[in-house]
């Protein structure tokens, strides 16, 4: 974790070297500019391919220290320089920051130079390559029998004989633990396979295989005199292994593939005789699969979980043994169990061994279910599998990894809000002209294809919008921060070294009302971020707020009854959420350096008019703002040509009175607006949201909708011209426009994602335009009264990829010239009409005779429909 550190030390710097609210900090620039060259040399060090990056890694604990000391006295000197008017700062005062820093200077630079040395004069010696010399019958030896694997394995085989001349690449990809390499050898042993190809090797890699040792595995198991002594070069093996690869028909595995550069060089020498040659590779990196299929054509299979009953059908095989037979009392709690292991075949045999050891009774068993988590967590052999997935993490993903054990084990995170958090924590660093935000996102994927993040749901593009950390991982998340001291996990029983952690985590908010939790908290002074992650608490708890260089507050879960005031001193917040019903004071405004600011609104029974207020007139000063939801308050009509939010790109929670032209003139970069609408209306101005000419994501909602209402509640749109042409996502409820209005809809030429949820539109027929919806790939129509939609054949819906309809009760059935829309993938239907989903099935079954097998269907009922319509 010291390179996320030095990254963050760097950022410092640089802000502190560019501010104009800090011409006098201590010392003179030189000497931080000096420093800031030795962070940049050493975090080069890290970034190196050679050997000097893992020499490096033995010296992370002297560089953290090194690196938060300095950042702690430079944040400080800068923080008390914020705080107080130059006027009032004593010239002792000056001196005593001078020397504070110039000292932690000196011994960061120290420091570096001592790790430089070490470095210069040492070499690292080589690890044990993990290559493992294999022979068939090693391979083939004595196996448990196979659960859950009859599909992937004839899938396999099929690939593999199959009749198609040239080599074909086949990399089975999946995270750590989930069978791949058990695959792959049941496969290799196959009968079926063993007769077809004439030559089969099986290679094990690992994460720092040499390219040396890959050739003699080959090579010996061709030849059986060659061994590790063989004195030829490794161009030499290299041809050697060609020639005799020539003209035969091959099957070559290689299990656990790690790097790109080690496939294309392994594949430069293997020919291909256009007979049928396979090569097979197991990996938990989907990019390496991809890459090599590519480059070489082939089929990625991806290894599946277990579902529950093989889950439950393996822990049982691996717990039971002849001196003990499952009394059927125990199966519940044994599924229980299996369950929790979600699907992992390397967690479930972990449990049963942690089973086997154990004591045998159901009460036992019953506490094992609650703690599965805990027992795998603890298991030392599975924990050495899975932790190379972290180890051989590029550095700029390892903190972004790490970072997922804030929250608890089973936590289910908006992608949005972690790409906002990683942000605003100040451990990434962007790779210009790239946006901080969108290399964030590359992490998150890069995360997701190492097979370490799973995505839980997708959003209307098909991008992630939830994900979490695969609970196996979490375990390791908590001990690497720990050991760096990159987060604690605040508990009611002992918080020792609490006081040099760099970020809070409370999973359970009544922690604060704990006295010996409170003053253990209190007495940090250097915390950056404090993250409430647990469950939401609706009573008021005594949270600390002392943290004077605080960047991140995540407090949505608490409820806050009056403002904290001690807020607007933590001058250094980037991140900010809470929950609270009040106003904003204007003293908001001296958190300079705020990019988010969301503050939730408390369930109440007050009508929402009569909480709606203003934002402080001094938002307009906060010209850091990236991201504005103050729920029940509005936008005030700026006061003077200075007002002016440039980097605002997101603002929700707002009323129809804050679109007005005046306010969004004032928000150039706007990308993403919702606002809500109260009956009985009022008197507003006309929406002006087609002035704002980069606006991509639009959502106007009625907060209190009447179904009962026969009249149209808005005004008739006014054609499309109301809507700005870059507009891509439009989310509509509660409105009951006419369906002719669609038309309008229809016309809006880059919209790819419609949403009409809860009588959004009123009336019984809806019969779609000839042309529109060019680009429209996602329709979802929910809780309408619609009961006839008719189209025509003309360009309906002609790049349409997932419709969902919900709650439609009344409608009859779905049109047919869906039929002809070949580019859907998805049709969902939740509690509609029989009648609807036999016309849904008639639409598949004809676009399946068309070609389409991408099809699929959904049908779901009402105990999981708002599930899947989120």
């Amino acid at each position: 974790m010291a390179y996320a550190t030095l990254i963050s030390l760097k950022q410092t710097i640089e802000r502190l070297l560019n501010s104009s609210q800090n011409p006098n900090l201590p010392p003179c620039p030189k000497t931080i500019e000096f420093a800031y060259e030795e962070v940049k040399s050493l975090q080069e060090l890290f970034t190196s391919e050679d050997n000097n990056s893992k020499r490096v890694n033995a010296w992370e604990r002297q560089i953290i220290e090194a690196a938060f000391r300095l950042e702690d006295v430079l944040e400080s000197a800068h923080v008390s320089n914020l705080l107080l008017p130059q006027s009032e700062i004593l010239h002792g005062d000056e001196i005593s920051y001078s020397a504070e820093v110039n000292e932690e200077i000196e011994f960061f630079t120290e420091t570096v130079k001592k790790i430089k040395d070490q470095i210069s004069n040492s070499s690292l010696p080589e690890k044990d390559d993990a290559v493992v010399f294999c022979t068939t019958d090693h391979v083939g030896g004595k196996k448990s029998r196979m659960l859950g694997l009859d599909n992937e394995l004839s899938q396999l085989k099929d690939l593999l004989v199959r009749d198609e001349s040239p080599s074909l690449v086949i990399p089975i990809v999946g995270m750590a633990g989930v069978g791949k390499t058990t695959l792959a050898n049941e496969v290799y042993g196959d009968p079926d396979i063993v007769s077809h190809f004439e030559r089969r090797i099986f290679v094990s890699l690992g994460p720092e295989c040499a390219w040396r040792k890959i050739l003699l595995s080959v090579l010996a198991q061709i030849n059986s005199g060659i061994d590790e002594t063989h004195v030829e070069s490794n161009a030499e093996l290299a041809v050697r292994m060609y020639n005799s690869l020539w003209g035969w028909q091959y099957l070559i595995v290689l299990d656990d593939m790690w790097d790109n550069m080690v496939w294309a060089v392994f594949r430069r020498y293997l020919p291909d005789n256009g007979n049928g040659s396979r090569i097979m590779l197991t990996t938990r990196l989907l990019q390496i699969a991809r890459y090599a299929v590519n480059n070489d054509g082939g089929f990625i299979l991806q290894k599946r979980f277990l579902n529950e009953e093989e889950s439950w059908h393996l822990l049982r095989e691996k717990v039971l043994t002849k001196e003990w037979l499952l009394p059927p009392e125990f199966e519940k709690a044994g599924r229980k169990i299996a369950k929790k292991c979600e699907g992992l075949p390397l967690a479930i045999i972990a449990v049963a061994k942690h089973l086997s050891q154990a004591e045998k009774t159901l009460e036992y068993w019953k506490k094992v279910a609650k703690e599965v988590h805990s027992v795998v967590g603890a298991d030392q052999e599975l924990s050495k599998v899975l932790y190379w997935s972290y180890y051989y993490l590029p550095q700029c993903l390892k903190p972004c990894f790490v970072y997922m054990g804030v929250f608890p084990h089973d936590y289910e995170i908006s992608t949005s809000k972690l790409i906002n958090l990683w942000c605003a924590e100040g451990f990434l660093e962007r790779n210009p002209p790239q946006t901080l935000e969108d290399f964030a996102r590359e992490c998150l994927e890069e995360l997701v294809w190492s097979n370490v993040f799973q995505v839980r749901t997708h959003n209307s593009f098909g991008g992630f919008k939830t994900c979490n950390i695969y609970f196996v991982f979490w375990h390791i998340c908590v001990r690497e921060a720990e050991k760096d001291k990159f987060f604690h996990i605040v508990n009611s029983y002992g918080n020792q070294g609490i006081e040099s952690q760099r970020r809070l985590c409370i999973h359970n908010n009544v922690l604060f009302s704990i006295k010996d939790v409170h003053n253990s908290m209190a007495s940090i002074l250097n915390a950056r971020s404090l993250l409430c992650t647990g469950p939401h608490h609706q009573y008021p708890v005594p949270i600390c707020l002392g943290f004077r260089l605080l960047r991140v507050l995540d407090a949505l879960t608490v409820r806050f009854y009056g403002f904290p005031i001690e807020i607007v001193k933590l001058v250094q917040l980037r991140y900010l959420a809470f929950t609270y019903n009040g106003r904003l004071p204007a003293s908001i405004s001296k958190l300079q350096n705020l990019r988010h600011l969301i503050v939730h609104q408390y369930l109440s029974i007050i009508s929402s008019r009569a909480r709606r207020s203003y934002l402080p007139m001094e938002i307009w000063n906060m010209r850091e703002l990236k991201h504005l939801q103050v729920m029940g308050s509005d936008l005030p009509n700026p006061d003077s040509e200075g007002a002016f939010l440039p980097n605002l790109s997101t603002l929700l929670g707002i009323s129809a009175h804050s679109c007005t032209e005046e306010i969004l003139g004032r928000i150039p970069n706007l990308k993403k607006l919702g606002f809500q609408v109260e009956l009985p209306l009022d008197a507003v101005e006309p929406l002006h949201v087609a002035n704002s000419r980069g606006l991509k994501s639009l959502k106007c909602a009625i907060v209190n909708p009447n179904p009962s209402f026969d009249q149209v509640v808005v005004p008739a749109l006014q054609g499309v011209s109301i809507f700005p042409s870059t507009l891509k996502k439009l989310t509509l409820s509660g409105l009951s426009l006419p369906w002719e209005d669609m038309s309008i809809i229809a016309c809006i030429w880059n919209l790819e994602v419609l949403k009409l949820r809860c009588y959004a539109f009123r009336g019984s027929v809806w019969q779609t335009c000839q042309k529109g919806f060019k680009n429209l790939r996602f329709l979802l129509i929910e809780d309408m009264d619609l009961e006839y939609w008719t189209g025509n054949r003309i360009s309906f819906f002609p790049d349409l990829q997932r419709l969902t309809v919900g709650h439609c009760y009344k409608l009859k059935e779905i049109p047919c010239q869906f039929e002809e829309v070949l580019t859907l993938q998805m049709m969902e239907v939740v509690d509609c009409a029989p009648s609807l989903v036999a016309s849904a099935e008639k639409i598949v079954k004809q676009q399946k005779g068309c070609g389409n097998h991408v099809l699929q269907l959904r049908v779901k009922s009402s105990k999981d429909a708002r599930k899947a319509l989120k």
